[in-house]
């Protein structure tokens, strides 16, 4: 706006297409120009801070933009009003798919509640920028929702800091770990990247399955299409199958419409199978027919739809043993097990716990707004002293119970769960398969000296879940052996 636009009134409101919009303050109705005032007072306010805000409508179409997410974007907010928000955080190339997937204010949007996560952007200049961002719904005052307003802060720097640390080659989309068998998994995963075949993920429950499927769709040629995710195991048997394929009016009682399936919502993208052993016969053979023939009908429908999907699949049951049962069909399984992907338990990747502590203390003070920084060297003690039958999953759990009761900036061994802090104590068998919060009462069975312990490790291939097995004590207690006796590598 030129300076005699200034004298004359004139009061820019925003650009669309190029064309801008302004109108004269002398046409503004007294109640409109306090309105005016407090909106110029509030950006005026917002201006001030570091972190960048801006505001959407409903069409996802920006309506303010402060200065410090001109300084992080690049773009003034003269260009940004009026445009759609990913059109701004997208730069002038394709609009990456996680900026709908991974948008926090639509995702508070579906949660009902504020949510925070780490995104990358891109600037004006093309250059990308990863921010922290905020996303929250505004309200009216009569508290019906009227848009939303993101948050966010350049930790592009960090992020570097922090790569430069502990490898970028460590990381790929949620997934973290840097044991060998992790970087294996990575590998295949970038070696598949230009194939649509299908994917069958294997594993126990809780090792991150679904992290991985995730990671191979958006590393796919079919990233630019949707990620489906269903679970087998939570669809009532009688629902899965117009759940899968979708049904037309009519076809039973409460079809009062025709509704698209989970197959149809997933074409040119990747439809997620979770808990595949849990199909029953019936629905193994309509699920063959898809992975030989690409086409499928709707429920009561005669009309062929061609599928376009690829399909991962994912299971905690040993399939191979569910097929000489007769409870999985063996045809199947060979059109799913494609390319097969085997989750390490995390017992089997200890190296990879301080680097999954580091990931999950980060969600967790974005989310709770905390700095707790650490786990403390006795904490980690005994976290690398458990078997984790729960897996990745039960990590996160204790972590999240110790990140509530930690009030400081250290998580010790006062914020771990009871159970879990008697197992510091030998009190409970690290070696067996259950979770921390069963009991046990089972104790050394015999004493053992140096020359048994030696033994027993050299025949378990230094295996401390395998020795402590054997002679019949908990991984803490050997550990303790081992150390008294002068074996720890």
């Amino acid at each position: 706006m030129s300076h005699e636009d200034e004298k004359r009134g004139v009061i820019p409101f925003f650009k669309v297409n190029g064309k801008s919009f302004s109108f004269q303050r002398d046409q503004l109705t007294p109640t409109e120009k306090v309105s005016m005032e407090k909106d110029n007072l509030m950006m005026a306010i917002l201006d001030t801070i570091g972190e960048g805000v801006m505001t959407i409508n409903f069409n996802m179409r920006i309506t303010s933009f402060n200065r410090a997410a001109e300084r992080i974007t690049g773009v003034s907010a003269t260009e940004a009003i009026g445009r759609r928000c990913r059109d701004v955080f997208c730069g002038k190339g394709k609009v990456d798919p996680s900026c709908t997937t991974g948008c926090p204010i639509r995702m508070a949007a579906w949660q009902m509640k504020p949510v925070s996560i780490k995104r990358t952007i891109v600037n004006k200049d093309g250059d990308p920028v990863i921010i922290s961002s905020t996303g929250s719904i505004l309200y009216d005052l009569d508290n019906h929702p009227v848009g939303g307003m993101g948050t966010f802060v350049d930790v592009t720097s960090l992020e570097k800091m922090k790569t430069g640390c502990r490898g970028k080659k460590y990381i790929l989309g949620n997934v973290v770990g840097k044991n060998k068998k992790m970087m294996e998994i990575y590998e295949l995963i970038e070696a598949i990247s230009d194939s649509g075949a299908n994917v069958l993920i294997q594993g126990e429950s809780g090792t991150g399955k679904g992290l991985i499927a995730s990671a191979i769709h958006f590393s796919s040629i079919n990233r630019k299409g949707p990620f489906v995710h269903v679970n087998c195991a939570s669809i009532p048997e009688n629902l899965l199958e117009s759940e899968l394929f979708g049904h037309v009016r009519g076809a039973f009682t409460g079809a009062v419409s025709d509704r698209q399936g989970k197959l149809e919502l997933a074409q040119k993208g990747t439809l997620f199978l979770d808990e595949i052993g849990e199909l029953n016969p019936g629905m193994q053979a309509k699920l063959l027919k898809v992975t030989e023939d690409k086409q499928f009908e709707r429920v009561g429908g005669s009309k062929t739809i061609h599928a376009d999907v690829r399909i991962i699949s994912a299971s905690n049951k040993d399939l191979p043993k569910a097929i000489q049962n007769n409870a999985f069909r063996e045809d199947l399984y060979y059109r799913l097990n494609v390319i097969p992907i085997f989750m390490p338990p995390l017992r089997e990747r200890m190296d990879d716990i301080p680097l999954l502590i580091d990931d999950f203390l980060e969600k967790l003070n974005i989310n709770m707004n905390r700095q707790v920084k650490e786990v403390s060297v006795k904490a980690l003690d005994i976290l690398l002293n458990y078997s984790w039958p729960g897996n990745v999953r039960e990590l996160e759990n204790i972590l999240e119970y110790a990140f509530i009761h930690c009030k400081g900036p250290i998580i010790d061994v006062q914020h771990l769960p009871t159970a879990l802090k008697v197992l510091s104590e030998g009190a409970i068998d690290a070696a067996a398969p259950q979770s921390i919060f069963a009991s046990s009462n089972k104790v050394p069975s015999k004493t053992v000296d140096l020359k048994m312990l030696h033994k027993t490790l050299e025949d378990c291939r230094w295996s401390k879940i395998e020795a402590a097995k054997r002679i019949n004590v908990s991984r803490t207690t050997l550990w303790r052996m081992m150390k008294k006796y002068g074996l720890l590598k």
